[in-house]
């Protein structure tokens, strides 16, 4: 047997991944919950984890932006685990120097002992165990380790190969592939992708090639074939498809109640469901899984009452017509007028002339009031009686005007010019 997990390849992530939980997280600029938001970050999402420090943990994104993510909402899986040594006969496990049945042992642990993983290399687990009160660190083989992990199977629509990648993405290169029915050991689980464990290769796997995932392949819909019905409390409501199980996620779609869906997982706020071929996430508290709905009803349009017809009456009444007369041209009177001088009319000011703030007649206040917009309902500041600012555009009711350094809005009866 040993000489079998020599020949295993020893195949190593080069690269730390982490999966954000406990809701959307910020991305942040520095390491301090002050520092600038650079974006957040659903449940599942996948990062790039780079070295951590004061409870904080460089991350790069999947969408390619670098900043910190605070350590405590981030699952490493495996990375930060805690596993149980096993052995058939009850003996001891050696740890070794390096991730190699021919490397040296730093000490035999016997079974029972707890082993705090670190790291994944093709196999091997890197971590330490404690000896009076001393980590100490090597590698042991997977296969004498309890993680307590859950078990997937391959699967495949024609029976083919899978690629398993370094990476959370069909960016990453493949480090291998898995035959369809290959059981293998999920690591971490993440939107869209796992990290796995199977036949010395360890890396990263599509969820639509694993089975009881909810994924779109084959016979991979998960572990129920539960059949649902949208039931919404009020009968015109729809029902939102999530991309993702939470109610901040992108709607895929809208359903209206007596809508069938396939539940392939049940859980106590969300189900992952299949509405025809399109997958994503309803709550469960407006599903139906005993076939009794509200039915639905839609909105209707109102009516209005068409335009009363209005009376006819009759027209005017010709009269007869009459002779015309020559006309007589009248005398001509001289009269002299002395002309009035036309009065000056005040124009509107034009913009950029200079106008007085005045309080308006029979106002009871001592300021006049500014806006920030042309219906005059947001105030912006108050000006005294006298107060001038530059026109920059007249109305009959209302003028913008450029006053303390910004531009605000006042009624046309507070300008004087």
């Amino acid at each position: 047997m040993l000489l079998l997990l020599a020949l295993l390849p020893a195949l190593a992530l080069a690269d730390r991944f982490a999966v954000v939980r406990g809701g959307r997280l910020n991305l942040r600029q520095y390491p301090s919950t002050t520092s600038y938001s650079l974006g957040k970050y659903d449940t599942g999402s996948w990062v790039l984890a780079g070295s951590e420090s004061g409870g904080w943990c460089s991350v790069k994104t999947m969408d390619g932006k670098r900043g910190y993510m605070s350590a405590g909402y981030l699952n490493f899986g495996q990375y930060s685990g805690g596993a149980t040594v096993k052995y058939a006969n009850g003996g001891y496990v050696n740890l070794r120097s390096g991730p190699s049945t021919d490397a040296g042992v730093v000490m035999r642990v016997t079974s029972g002992s707890t082993f705090y993983m670190q790291g994944n290399y093709g196999g091997w687990r890197y971590g330490y165990v404690y000896s009076g009160g001393t980590p100490v660190y090597g590698y042991m083989y997977e296969t004498f380790l309890d993680t307590g992990t859950t078990t997937s199977t391959v699967t495949t629509r024609n029976g083919g190969k899978v690629n398993v990648r370094s990476g959370p993405g069909s960016s990453y290169a493949s480090i291998g592939k898995l035959a369809s029915g290959t059981q293998v050991t999920v690591l971490l689980k993440g939107n869209g992708w796992y990290m796995i464990s199977a036949n010395g290769l360890e890396g990263f796997m599509s969820t639509q090639y694993l089975s009881g995932t909810g994924s779109t392949i084959g016979s991979n819909t998960g572990t129920t074939s539960l059949t649902a019905w949208v039931n919404n409390p009020i009968s015109t409501q729809v029902l939102n498809l999530r991309e993702t199980p939470s109610q901040s996620a992108r709607s895929i779609g809208q359903y209206r109640n007596g809508t069938k869906v396939k539940v392939v997982k049940k859980g106590s706020t969300w189900c992952e469901v299949y509405v025809g071929t399109r997958h994503g996430y309803m709550m469960t508290r407006y599903l139906s899984f005993d076939g009794n709905y509200l039915p639905p009803s839609y909105p209707t349009t109102p009516s209005y009452p068409s335009e009363p017809s209005y009376p006819s009456y009759p027209s005017e009444p010709s009269y007869p017509s009459y002779p015309s007369y020559p006309s007589v041209t009248p005398t001509p009177q001289v009269v002299y007028i002395t002309p009035t001088p036309a009065q000056s009319v005040p124009s509107s000011p034009k913009a950029g002339d200079t106008v007085t703030l005045a309080i308006a007649s029979g106002s009871g206040s001592s300021m006049i009031n500014v806006y920030h917009d042309s219906a005059l309902t947001q105030l912006k500041g108050s000006y005294p009686s006298g107060t001038q600012a530059m026109m920059l555009q007249y109305g009959t009711s209302t003028c913008m005007i450029y006053v303390g350094g910004g531009v605000a809005y006042v009624s046309t009866w507070n300008v004087n010019y």
